[in-house]
């Protein structure tokens, strides 16, 4: 049975992965919408490019010829001023142009070029991140393209200097008056904002407004096992965690009810809108074929006045944790993972312990593993002598078998009969084991998706322990561990399931060599260790 057991587990393990990167494989790149063509129930934009005059279509095809109005050439006149907000852990580029961020960058964290992370990805030009639009092209034009006065051009804050605030004020000639309010923190990832629209001259227009968020705005983060974790829109709604693929999405969709944010997020960086006050949706819709994501404002005769809050950082798990607002969800830890969510929170947090004492994740892993194998240590000790139990009554089990293979019951009563007699329990190394999974597949998630690894070297060639192995020193060396591991277990059940449990370590070692090294140490750790006690079991204390 326990064979079987770890079979089941380990057969499972591998599907689940293998399954994953087989759907990755098949599906590939996702299809570019050709210019020109518009997809059916896709919303297309008629605004310019920044940078150049918007041109508004006609409300009305006629097949009269229509006399061309003489178009300024700069409807918006003005000069784009960049405003530089540094804030310790962020960076902000905003431009007085529409009040939008045209970079987000986070001095902490490098790609893999070496250059420093920006957030924003945005090289089509298409709808900038924090962009404000209405439900009219000639006001999202002015909105987005009109130049708001700054109250400061530069905003540097220190410990000395905690929190910044910026004021865009703009007042068009349509009537249109629009305040927009950033409030920055010191090492913060989140940005207090806050937008007023007074539009009277409209009031009878009925216009709706939006802030939205995109397109990409995890940057362009790679990892190596991106075909498992989702990247892209997320919404959090009435409790659920909601996924967008580009793919997926063709009109606007809207998110109302118990609303907690809309974002982006890859599997170690997220952006976030948080509605507060004056928000009556989420939503999410494509531009060409790039997400984005935004929030709906209520709004009174053309005006709106809405707060709302802006996350964009990391999806570290205490970061997350502190700043509410169920944040946290945009980690996901896949189906497994997010059963023992309950477990995975304290595993992050005594590893996050270990590295303030070591300074270095791979050592962290390390001692995380060894406390983990002593505190489980008497469960897998009685598991193990119960297999070598086991082991030893094999023979007369198939006597038994033997003896009455027409007369089941009997063959029941003579094996209880026998186990009572060696003091032998057939699912006692089968219970131990039970217990022991839902820790593993918590911390096998834990040291997956933490972005605590990214980029944390350990020793010699092994300088980040959240991508593979170069040279796969660790993937061969958890297979050899796990062969050995193999050949010290008792050998029970039918040949052929003998022949598959001893073809899993090649198996394991291939699945292995794309993995993140911290999580491979961690494995090949935990056998080393699983070895060491057998060997005590199985020949010192083999009485």
């Amino acid at each position: 049975m326990e064979n079987r057991l770890l079979l089941a587990f380990v057969l499972s393990l591998a599907v689940f992965v293998g399954w994953g990167y087989f759907l990755a494989q098949m599906q590939g790149p996702l299809p570019v919408q050709e210019p020109g063509i518009e997809t059916p129930g896709q919303e297309t934009r008629a605004l310019p490019p920044i940078g150049s005059a918007p041109s508004v279509a006609p409300r009305s095809q006629s097949s009269q010829p229509v006399t061309p109005t003489p178009v300024p050439v700069n409807p918006f006149p003005g000069k784009e001023i960049l405003i530089q907000v540094s804030a310790g852990k962020t960076y902000f580029i905003i431009s007085n142009r529409g009040g939008v961020l045209k970079q987000l960058q986070l001095p902490r964290f490098k790609n893999d070029a070496g250059d420093i992370i920006d957030l924003i990805d945005n090289p089509d030009h298409l709808t900038p991140a924090l962009a404000l639009q209405a439900n009219d092209p000639e006001v999202t034009a002015i909105l987005q393209y009109a130049h708001y006065e700054p109250s400061t051009t530069s905003i540097v804050l220190d410990e000395n200097n905690p929190e910044g605030r910026l004021t865009l004020t703009l007042n068009h000639s349509s009537g249109l008056q629009v305040t927009r309010n950033y409030t920055f923190h010191f090492d913060d990832y989140m940005v207090e904002m806050s937008t007023q629209i007074n539009a009277a001259p409209m009031a009878n227009r009925n216009l709706q407004y939006q802030v939205v968020l995109g397109p990409g705005m995890g940057g362009k983060i790679s990892s190596q096992t991106d075909y498992i974790v989702f990247s892209g829109a997320t919404v959090f709604n009435n409790n659920e965690r909601i996924e967008n693929p580009p793919e997926d999405i063709h009109d606007t969709s809207y998110f109302k009810g118990d609303l907690k944010w809309v974002a982006f997020q890859n599997k170690y960086f997220g952006s976030a809108l948080i509605p507060l006050q004056g928000t009556k949706a989420g939503l999410v819709f494509k531009e060409k074929d790039q997400a984005f994501v935004g929030l709906e404002f209520e709004s009174v005769q053309s005006s709106a006045n809405a707060q709302h809050l802006f996350y964009a950082g990391t999806k570290e798990l205490e970061t997350l944790e502190e700043k509410g607002h169920h944040l946290v969800r945009m980690i996901d830890y896949g189906w497994f993972g997010n059963k023992f969510a309950f477990l995975v929170k304290p595993l992050l947090k005594v590893l996050s312990f270990f590295y303030g004492l070591t300074g270095n994740y791979g050592w962290s892993i390390i001692l995380l593993t060894i406390i983990i194998k002593t505190l489980f240590s008497p469960l897998t000790h009685k598991s193990f002598k119960s297999m070598k139990g086991m082991q030893k009554v094999q023979p007369y089990v198939k006597i038994i078998q033997e003896r009455n293979k027409d007369d089941r019951q009997k063959m029941n009563e003579e094996m209880l009969e026998l186990y009572k007699k060696h003091k032998v329990n057939p699912v006692g190394g089968c219970l131990p084991m039970l217990l022991q999974i839902p820790v593993f597949i918590a911390l096998y998630h834990a040291l997956f998706f933490s972005i605590e690894l990214r980029g944390a070297p350990f020793i010699g060639w092994i300088t980040d322990l959240s991508v593979a192995d170069p040279y796969y020193v660790y993937p061969v060396l958890m297979g050899a561990t796990m062969f050995l591991q193999q050949k010290l277990t008792p050998s029970m059940g039918d040949p052929m399931q003998q022949k598959i449990m001893m073809f899993l370590p090649i198996v394991f070692t291939f699945l292995f060599l794309s993995f993140p090294s911290g999580l491979v140490i961690y494995w090949t750790v935990n056998n080393i260790l699983t070895i060491t006690q057998q060997y005590y079991i199985y020949h010192i204390h083999k009485d």
